[in-house]
């Protein structure tokens, strides 16, 4: 047990300042677009110059009710900033403790130990999870702060279900990472499919509904499965959640079972 307890420690001691420049980061980013909710209440002039747009665009940019605390909240944070900036933390982290390890020798280090492989990868993959939540609390609990200080009024559980649905999200693109990590470890490779993979999620999300031949394959993306039941002003369905949590463990394993079968590179 103390064993399996060093596999996670070890990979969160090492990613200490990064989980808390990116929980700093994305706290901030909460923090500074809140503080300019009291701007926003009750302007009729931006709402009615937003309402201008073609539904399209509006809709493809979350900036519907902006006027609205939820609509306010999507449109400037959770539509696309929030979650994106969650996938490239878990993308980092993970791409840092995978290929990046492996790239510079210290795996094949550790491999060389009486070590499971499966155990290494899992712990790391385990270990950026937790730092994830850490990321999430810190986002989550600025959040709620500013709600007060700002006097944005919005239901505690919808938006902590968002905010879920975000760190989800990010864990999602994680896995993705691992498994990439664990067919073929370069870290380039990790860092631009993965943020690539997630953007694209984005646009198929936002985009394909504006064209009626591409609107049904909005469903295949993940920005899709968390945020289509809009979750800041709707109860969240609970299959959104397992949709997002059971691929990613599909693609840990993947990327585990990868790394067991292949040669480890030599730094």
């Amino acid at each position: 047990m103390s064993r399996l307890l060093e596999l996670v420690a070890g990979p969160l001691r090492a990613m200490r300042r990064g989980v808390f420049w990116w929980s700093v980061g994305l706290a901030g980013l909460v923090a500074v677009t809140v503080a300019f909710w009291p701007a926003f209440r009750g302007s009729s002039g931006i709402t009615d110059a937003i309402e201008q747009l073609p539904a399209g665009v509006i809709q493809a940019f979350g900036l519907a009710n902006f006027g609205t605390p939820a609509g306010f909240l999507r449109g400037n944070l959770y539509e696309l900033f929030v979650p994106l900036l969650f996938a490239a933390a878990a993308i980092a982290l993970v791409n840092g403790q995978t290929a990046g390890e492996e790239a510079g020798g210290r795996l094949e280090l550790l491999f060389a130990q009486p070590l499971d492989r499966r155990e290494v990868v899992l712990g790391r993959a385990f270990a950026v999870l937790l730092a994830l939540a850490v990321i999430t609390i810190a986002t989550a609990l600025t959040q709620i702060v500013m709600d007060a200080v700002a006097d944005l009024a919005i239901d505690t559980g919808r938006l902590l279900s968002t905010i879920l649905l975000c760190a989800l999200l990010g864990a999602l693109h994680g896995s993705l990472a691992v498994a990439i990590a664990g067919l073929r470890a370069r870290p380039s490779l990790v860092l631009g499919l993965g943020l690539g993979l997630a953007l694209a999620g984005y646009i198929v999300a936002a985009l394909f509904p504006l064209s009626d031949v591409l609107d049904p394959f909005r469903h295949l993306s993940p920005w899709d499965w968390a945020f289509g039941g809009n979750p800041l002003e709707m109860p969240t369905e609970p299959w959104r959640y397992a949709s997002l949590a059971l691929p990613a463990v599909l693609l840990t394993l993947v990327g585990v079972e990868a790394i067991r079968r292949r040669d480890v590179a030599a730094g």
